[in-house]
């Protein structure tokens, strides 16, 4: 695709390049003084201060409230920096020894200075998501990329994401490239998982918890093991390559995932249930369980959404510590970028004390290593995941 010959210029109200400078790369319509010619709409703009300094390139969007993200320096062609971008990308996962897992994100948005691509390698294929408007205009240009470096079988572009709208890009059907079968097997952390490539959430698989799964297994390879919120299984099958006599319940609302469940988890009892009305019959049917996994689905997708949000992971949370044995592993997740890790820490202080139980953290983590994060963009660490010793308090 060929450059726009006109670019912008965006230039910040006084005072309002302080988070650039700090490494944040988002600025907001409401920090903009002067904004690019509405007849021409470019898709790149140079940055500057109230007083002309200039600060970076970035990504254009008048639609959008986030109006640019900032690319790394002075960038004059938009297919040549993803061509170098994507190239920085693989070649930091090849030094840190792992370009060859075969689940892999290989591309993570803005900590990888290509804002709104994320690219997920399974095997032999590859998932990409495109959520903003610049970087749409440039999918060909992405994809041609991608095949030319990585040589996959096929690609998955998933359009389905929301956050597609606040950019003013549709919501639609997704593509193929390429020979893209529905089901594919990877082995994450030498555990195999199969789930749906072409109809799988997100990008088909959740990579970000492997770390967690790896680190946490061991401690919750117990007789007794829920699983909620369990998708495809990657926490159950974990712990049974550990412990092949655990009694393993999954607890998801996906009849398609529980299905992919049973096959990854042969000896577990897989569920297809709302988790809040299957564990209050359970809790009522006197069940319990030495090992606890809570990891939902983000319950905040807006700031309109908070409090709401926060309601349902202390009812969540609270439900399952109360299937917790009188001593046992409680694990905690949350992926809402917009609940900060202190009022995830609130929730299951409020949770413990509620229930009565006394609990100590023996483990906290984050998104796994392949999605890195930037220091100046907390609202980017997303993946909140904490374990506790809990024993019973009265």
């Amino acid at each position: 695709m060929s450059e726009l010959k006109d670019r912008g210029e965006v230039l910040l109200k006084k005072n309002e390049e302080r988070r650039v400078l700090a490494g944040h790369r988002w600025i907001f319509s409401n920090e903009i003084q002067r904004f690019p010619d509405k007849a021409t709409l470019p898709l790149l703009v140079d940055v500057r201060s109230s007083s002309g300094r200039f600060l970076g390139t970035g990504l254009y969007n008048p639609h959008s409230l986030i109006s640019v993200r900032l690319l790394e320096g002075r960038v004059s062609s938009l297919r040549d920096y993803l061509e170098e971008m994507i190239g920085r990308s693989l070649k930091m996962r090849d030094e840190l020894g792992r370009i060859e897992d075969e689940g892999l994100r290989l591309v993570h948005s803005e900590a990888d200075a290509l804002p709104g691509l994320v690219v997920d390698r399974f095997g032999e294929y590859l998932s990409v998501q495109i959520t903003t408007r610049a970087l749409e205009e440039h999918s060909r240009d992405i994809l041609e990329i991608l095949s030319s470096r990585l040589r996959p079988k096929g690609i998955r572009i998933d359009r389905s994401l929301r956050a597609r709208e606040a950019e003013g890009l549709s919501v639609e059907e997704d593509l193929f490239e390429g020979l893209v079968p529905p089901e594919v097997s990877v082995r994450i952390g030498g555990t195999g998982i199969r789930f749906s490539l072409r109809e799988g959430q997100k990008t088909g698989l959740f990579l970000d918890q492997k770390d967690n799964v790896r680190a946490l297994a061991p401690l919750l390879a117990r007789e007794r093991v829920l699983d909620a919120y369990c998708y495809v299984g990657g926490w159950s099958a974990a712990i049974a390559a550990l412990k092949t006599g655990s009694r393993i319940t999954g607890v998801d609302a996906s009849e398609r995932a529980i299905a992919f469940y049973q096959t990854n988890v042969p000896q577990g009892r897989g569920i297809c249930s709302d988790f809040l009305s299957w564990g209050r019959r359970a809790r009522e049917a006197g069940e319990s369980f030495d090992a606890v996994i809570l990891d939902p689905p983000a319950f905040i997708k807006s700031r309109r959404l908070i409090k709401e949000g926060i309601e349902g992971y202390h009812a969540a949370f609270r439900l399952g510590l109360s299937l917790l044995a009188s001593r046992g592993v409680f694990v905690a997740c949350s992926c809402s970028a917009l609940l900060s890790w202190e009022d995830f820490s609130g929730i299951l202080r409020a949770v413990f004390q509620k229930e009565g139980r006394r609990a100590r953290m023996v483990y906290q983590g984050r998104a796994a290593w392949d999605h890195p994060r930037l220091l100046a963009m907390p609202e980017l660490d997303y993946l909140k995941c904490a374990a506790f010793w809990v024993e019973d308090g009265r």
